[in-house]
């Protein structure tokens, strides 16, 4: 069942899903230098670019989050948070010693 509501996010998860963008994003730029790099005949250097480029690129887009923050938590509180679509789950964390 898909339901809406209005959430603001916390600091934690605006930089977590922006860090998870990102190496998503990274992937597909990682593939198109490694496909470059092998068609020039720099193996070694498509490996690295593979390897490096999504934890570049996630480590951009939350280092963008932590700079961005302030503004989202403006414009959330203002409009009474975003409104977001989706399934839905509660946790509760089970606080037993």
């Amino acid at each position: 069942m898909k339901r809406s509501f209005r959430s603001q996010l916390d600091f934690i998860s605006i930089v977590t899903i922006s860090a998870i963008l990102g190496f998503g994003a990274g992937l597909f730029g990682a593939a198109l230098v490694f496909l470059t790099a092998i068609q020039s005949g720099q193996l070694e250097q498509g490996i690295l670019a593979l390897l490096l480029t999504p934890i570049g690129s996630a480590a951009g887009t939350a280092f963008s989050a932590v700079l961005g923050f302030p503004f989202y938590y403006w414009y959330s509180n203002k409009i009474q948070g975003q409104k977001i679509s989706g399934k839905f789950a509660e946790i509760t964390e089970n606080k037993e010693k």
